[in-house]
C-alpha cells in the first residue's frame, strides 16, 4: 500500500514538473523553448527591431550612447546586423583599432578590415562578404550570414513574412535547436510588423477608415469610430465589412455566421456601436491599444512588443478623419494651386463658398509667400473639411527638380511651418512646381514626411482663363477617381468648376480631398511617393507593388 501511494506521487510531481513545459509549447506553436546549453551561445536578432535574445534573455541593442540599433535589410537584399552586438552575443570580443575590426573568438582572433569584402575565418579559410562594413550613425553593420560563418557559426535566417528572424548560434548547437530558438524568439520578441499587418485590424478614434489586414478601407457607412470613457466603440452597421461578412447586425443584434452572439449594442449620437474589445472576442482576436484612441485586434499577441506596437500604431495614426462624405457613384478630388488669393472677401473667398454650397471638399496646394499677403481667411480650410497642401514657399520658376537638397527642403520645410502657423496643421500632402520631380526630390518628401500629388485632369485654367472650356473640360474627361488640377487665382475658375459640381453631382460623383480619395480608394499615402490618380487600374497596381525579396 505504501509503495502505490509512493509511486502515485511521483506521478503526480513529474505531471506538475510537465506543466511548465507543456505550457511554453502553447504559447510558442507546440515547440519547446530553447534551454542554452554550456560552452554555446545563441543570439536572436529581428529585422527592424532593437530587442534581441541573448542566451535566451531578452536585451536592448544601442550604439553605446543610447541610441537604439536594429538589423536592417538593404536595398539589394542583404541582411545587415551591428558588428559588436553580433560577435558578443557569440561569445567574442570586438576591438576597432587603425579602421580594422580585431575579433577575438576563444583562443583564435580575425581581422576585417573597414574597407574589406573578404574577412579571414576562425577555421583560417577567407570568408567573402557581400558588402563591406557599412557605417549608420554610431554603428558599424556587417552581413550576418557571412561574418557569422566565418567566425564558426552556424546561422537562420526567417524573412519577415515569417517573422524576420536572425538566429545566430555557435558551439553544441543540435538539430531542432534553431527551431527552438524561433518559438522563443515569438513568445519574447513577438511577430514582425508584416505578420501582425496581415491579420489584423487597427482602428482610430475619429475616422470612419480601418487598417484591414495592411490595407486602409473606407467604412460604407462613413461612421466614425467612437471614443468613450470606457474605450474604443465600432459602428456596428460596418461589422461585415471587417468581418468578410461572417458578423451582422441587425435588429439590435449582432450575429456570427447566423448565430446571435451575447455583444452588447451600444447607441452613440444616433449610431449603434460594439465594443472594441468586445468584438475582438468575438473574432477570436488579440487585443492591443498601441496608442491613446487606437487599438489593434490581431491574430498574435501584439502588446508588449514595442517595436511592432510603435510600428503599426505609426500607421494606423496616418487613418483620416473624414468629414461627412456623402455615398456616391464616384469620387474625384478638386485641387487648387497657388493660392490663396485676396483678403476676407476676395477670390479663394468665394471658392470656398461655392465648394461649401456644393458639400465638397477640396486640397488647396499654397504657396507660402502668397499666404503672408492672404490669410484672413486660414482658419476656413479644415473647419470646412478641407485639406492643406504645400507647394512651396516662393513658388520657384526653375522647378524644385535638378535643386540641391537644401533648397528643396528650404522651400518645402519653411512653407509647412507658415501653414502650420496659421491652420494649426501641417500640411498632409505636397505638390511640387509643374509636377517636376526628380529622386532627390521624392527623398526629401520623404523625410519631410509628404507624399507627393500630381494630377490626371488638367483643366488648363491658367492658360485658357474661360470658365466654359473649364467646365468641358471637367464634365467631359472626369473618371472615378481622378485628381483634377486647378489655380486658385482667377474667377473664371471658381465659375467653371461651380457649374461642373453641379453637372457631375447629377452624374452620381462627390468631390473629396486627394487624402479623403485614397481612403475611399483603400491605399495608404506614403512619404516621398508620388500619386497621379487613383482610378482603378492604377489602384491596383499600387496595392500589387509591395512584395519582399530580401535574402540573408
Amino acid at each position: 500500500m505504501k509503495w502505490k501511494t509512493g509511486a502515485a506521487l511521483m506521478v503526480v510531481v513529474l505531471l506538475i514538473a510537465m506543466i511548465p513545459a507543456a505550457v511554453s509549447a502553447l504559447k510558442t506553436g507546440g515547440l519547446p523553448s530553447f534551454a542554452p546549453k554550456p560552452d554555446s551561445h545563441q543570439l536572436v536578432l529581428q529585422i527592424d527591431n532593437s530587442a534581441a535574445l541573448k542566451d535566451g534573455e531578452v536585451v536592448n541593442l544601442d550604439d553605446g550612447k543610447g541610441n537604439a540599433i536594429t538589423p536592417y535589410i538593404d536595398e539589394s537584399g542583404n541582411m545587415l546586423v551591428p558588428i559588436r552586438p553580433l560577435v558578443e552575443g557569440l561569445g567574442g570580443s570586438l576591438v576597432f583599432e587603425d579602421e580594422t575590426f580585431k575579433i577575438t573568438m576563444g583562443s583564435k582572433t580575425v581581422e576585417l578590415g573597414q574597407d574589406a569584402y573578404s574577412i579571414e575565418g576562425v577555421d583560417g579559410e577567407s570568408h567573402t562578404l557581400p558588402v563591406k562594413p557599412t557605417r549608420n550613425g554610431n554603428s558599424f553593420y556587417v552581413p550576418g550570414r557571412a561574418v557569422t560563418e566565418a567566425l564558426g557559426g552556424q546561422i537562420a535566417y526567417y524573412p519577415p513574412a515569417e517573422g524576420g528572424y536572425v538566429i545566430c548560434a555557435i558551439g553544441d548547437v543540435a538539430e531542432g535547436d534553431m527551431d527552438a530558438l524561433k518559438a522563443t524568439a515569438q513568445e519574447k520578441l513577438g511577430y514582425s510588423v508584416q505578420q501582425y499587418l496581415k491579420d489584423c485590424l487597427a482602428v482610430r478614434d475619429g475616422s470612419s477608415s480601418v487598417m484591414l489586414n495592411g490595407d486602409t478601407v473606407q467604412l460604407e457607412s462613413n461612421d466614425k469610430v467612437k471614443k468613450e470613457e470606457d474605450g474604443l466603440y465600432f459602428p456596428a452597421e460596418s461589422l461585415s465589412e471587417i468581418s468578410s461578412g461572417s458578423l451582422k447586425y441587425a435588429d439590435g443584434a449582432v450575429t456570427k455566421d447566423g448565430s446571435r452572439l451575447d455583444l452588447a449594442v451600444k447607441t452613440i449620437d444616433d449610431t449603434q456601436y460594439v465594443k472594441m474589445s468586445d468584438l475582438a472576442s468575438a473574432l477570436g482576436k488579440n487585443y492591443c491599444e498601441p496608442a491613446d484612441g487606437m487599438a489593434v485586434l490581431t491574430g498574435y499577441v501584439l502588446d508588449g512588443h514595442k517595436m511592432q506596437m510603435d510600428a503599426i500604431a505609426a500607421q494606423a495614426s496616418g487613418l483620416p478623419s473624414l468629414g461627412n462624405i456623402p455615398k456616391a457613384d464616384a469620387y474625384i478630388a478638386l485641387t487648387f494651386d497657388d493660392g490663396p488669393t485676396g483678403g476676407s472677401s476676395g477670390l479663394t473667398v468665394k471658392l470656398l463658398d461655392a465648394l461649401k454650397e456644393h458639400n465638397a471638399h477640396a486640397t488647396f496646394f499654397m504657396c507660402g509667400y502668397r499666404i503672408k499677403d492672404f490669410h484672413t481667411h486660414m482658419d476656413r480650410y479644415l473647419g470646412e473639411g478641407h485639406e492643406v497642401g504645400n507647394h512651396t514657399m516662393n513658388h520657384p520658376m526653375k522647378t524644385l527638380k535638378g535643386q540641391s537638397s537644401s533648397f528643396v527642403h528650404e522651400e518645402v520645410d519653411s512653407n509647412t511651418d507658415l501653414i502650420e502657423s496659421y491652420v494649426g496643421q501641417k500640411p498632409t500632402v505636397m505638390r511640387p512646381v509643374g509636377g517636376a520631380y526628380d529622386d532627390n526630390v521624392k527623398q526629401c518628401m520623404k523625410e519631410s514626411g509628404l507624399p507627393i500629388i500630381n494630377w490626371s485632369l488638367d483643366t488648363l485654367d491658367w492658360k485658357n482663363r474661360d470658365a466654359d472650356i473649364i467646365y468641358q473640360k471637367i464634365v467631359d474627361n472626369a473618371q472615378d477617381g481622378d485628381i483634377v488640377l486647378m489655380h486658385d487665382l482667377r474667377q473664371c475658375t471658381v465659375d467653371g468648376v461651380s457649374r461642373a459640381m453641379d453637372t457631375l453631382a447629377d452624374r452620381g460623383f462627390a468631390f473629396v480631398t486627394v487624402s479623403e480619395l485614397a481612403a475611399i480608394k483603400g491605399v495608404t499615402l506614403e512619404p516621398g511617393e508620388v500619386y497621379t490618380d487613383f482610378r482603378d487600374e492604377t489602384v491596383a497596381k499600387l496595392k500589387g507593388e509591395s512584395s519582399t525579396s530580401e535574402e540573408a
